[in-house]
């Protein structure tokens, strides 16, 4: 026989799945860690992106649970934060149920009004049949941290302080003059996140109790929807290791980079036919509802590797402005196509990298020009005139254009007898 206890409320207050409102104190997500700047070449892909290693939620700053609850045909979610760094071998344990499938279809078996509602102990094996959770070696107790109202701890023997195993409960009240000290101190190990205790919790503590000790002597207390013990009249539960923050991800100009989100990890790819910068954005929410929007640019490069140097130096592609070939923005007397043909620094002036003519003696009489090729989608022609005002006289006729070294240093030479002899250094941009 079952006999009620309390007079349940009505269960039209249960929420439907998912519904939370955030505590007005709730932190929002913040970004700890800024993203590195991305540059992307033509058609690669970034390294994976681990999102947390960014972005966290300062209320979770250990593991997150969702315990889905149903309650007749009504369903919810309940959302935990534990407390990893506090309550370590506790966190470990509650984690090894979930994760061994032993905290999957379990019902909380006892509810003491303003005082606890109790899970763990129990599961479903059928519609029709049940047992006891399956329990692993008691744990280290871990006190510390006050039983207050929506704290989480764990269930354990009388007079033996270390002798928690899977049972847990969820405080209804403040219980810490109760249950801190009492039995070595009850270990709290997380929290209820969110409106959880008004929205869920507390109703589910006001669901009708029933005394089925005759069916199990742990079930003098039992929070039922029915005096029957058909499975759908238990508060039945499903506890899930989650995510505590959830990403949605967009990028300015989806054309020149993409982007992927895969639990928490984000793929970056670059155009192969596209180049410049985009922006990408990050919408992070936490499970009690706060959010942050965050961005940053991605530059994706050329393929040609002219103008991926121009984005290097001027971050743009086009040649336009202090960007543009003939331009010379260090004013230096060097435009930038030299610039680049020679590997010097556009925006700062470095003379000591120019070509340079020496005349060599021995063992013949020879003009040198020294001179670098750090571009290799350019043409180098040293060529000589002895008619700087005839601009048509210059030519590459009787010079050795050198062989570059491996660090692309070149030595051009041409025989010198007398007279003015000029050289220079002629680069173009092969098709």
């Amino acid at each position: 026989m079952i006999r009620p206890l309390t007079l349940g409320a009505a269960i039209s207050l249960f929420l439907l799945a998912g519904r939370l409102v955030s505590f007005a104190a709730n932190q929002a997500p913040e970004l700890y860690q800024a993203v590195p700047t991305l540059t992307l070449a033509s058609g690669a892909a970034a390294a994976p992106l681990t999102l947390s290693n960014y972005l966290r939620d300062p209320d979770v700053p250990g593991t997150a649970v969702r315990v889905s609850v149903r309650l007749g045909s009504q369903t919810a979610d309940l959302y935990l934060g534990l407390y990893d760094a506090a309550a370590p071998l506790t966190v470990a344990n509650f984690k090894n149920y979930i994760i061994s499938g032993a905290y999957a279809s379990n019902f909380f078996h006892r509810s003491v009004p303003g005082f606890i509602i109790q899970n763990g102990g129990f599961r479903f094996l059928s519609d029709t049949t049940y047992g006891a959770v399956p329990t692993s070696s008691a744990i280290q107790n871990e006190p510390g941290i006050s039983n207050l109202r929506g704290t989480i701890a764990m269930a354990k023997l009388g007079g033996d302080p270390n002798s928690a195993t899977s049972q847990w409960f969820i405080n209804l009240a403040d219980n810490s003059a109760d249950l801190d000290a009492q039995n070595g101190g009850f270990t709290v190990f997380g929290r209820v996140l969110g409106d959880g205790m008004a929205n869920i919790v507390d109703v589910l503590a006001n669901v009708t109790r029933y005394d089925a000790s005759a069916f199990n002597a742990a079930w003098n207390e039992i929070p039922l929807n029915a005096p029957s013990l058909a499975r759908a009249n238990f508060i039945e539960t499903n506890a899930a290791l989650v995510s505590p923050l959830s990403f949605q991800v967009t990028v300015d100009d989806p054309t020149l980079v993409t982007a992927s989100l895969t639990e928490g990890v984000l793929q970056l790819a670059g155009s192969a036919s596209l180049a410049g910068q985009t922006t990408v954005r990050l919408t992070t929410t936490d499970l009690e509802g706060g959010g942050l929007v965050s961005s940053f640019p991605v530059t994706v490069l050329s393929s040609s590797p002219r103008i991926a140097w121009r984005q290097t130096y001027f971050a743009t592609t086009a040649d336009t402005g202090t960007a543009a070939d003939p331009a010379d923005p260090d004013s230096d007397g060097v435009p930038n196509l030299l610039e680049y043909a020679l590997g010097t620094d556009p925006n700062s002036a470095a003379s000591n990298a120019l070509p340079s003519v020496s005349r060599l003696t021995t063992p013949s009489a020879l003009l040198t020009l020294t001179y670098k090729r750090a571009a290799s989608d350019l043409a180098y022609v040293v060529q000589t005139t002895t008619n700087l005002a005839d601009s048509s006289s210059w030519t590459a006729v009787g010079v050795d254009q050198g062989i570059p070294a491996g660090d692309g240093t070149t030595i051009a030479t041409i025989p010198y007898t007398t007279g003015l002899r000029f050289l220079r250094l002629h680069v173009s941009i092969t098709p």
